[in-house]
């Protein structure tokens, strides 16, 4: 590999970087604090078209839970997953000092 990646694609992308590049640690302790972050526990589905004679026409909508937010597409179970690594990264920051 050369560089940093331009992408994480898994759960699995950011462990090896941890384990095989400890020069990268804050880098990607950013970006799983950047991913915690995003707010997408909301999602929004269209339930039925306003006017089902025109297919153009707006629909009815309403909020749910996002079944499939980012975190867990990434291959993460929960939201303290990432803080749990997060939290390792932060150790293992403190023993190098």
């Amino acid at each position: 590999m050369k560089g940093y990646p331009e992408y994480f694609a898994t759960k699995k992308d950011y462990e090896n970087i941890l384990r095989d590049f400890p020069e990268w640690r804050k880098r990607v302790k950013k970006e799983l604090k950047i991913l915690k972050a995003i707010k997408d526990n909301k999602v929004t589905r269209a339930v039925a078209p306003i006017n089902p004679e025109d297919p153009e026409s707006d629909w009815i909508t309403e909020e749910i839970q996002n079944p499939f937010p980012k975190y867990k597409q990434k291959g993460f179970k929960t939201k303290k997953k990432l803080d749990d690594i997060i939290a390792e990264v932060e150790a293992k920051e403190k023993k190098v000092k």
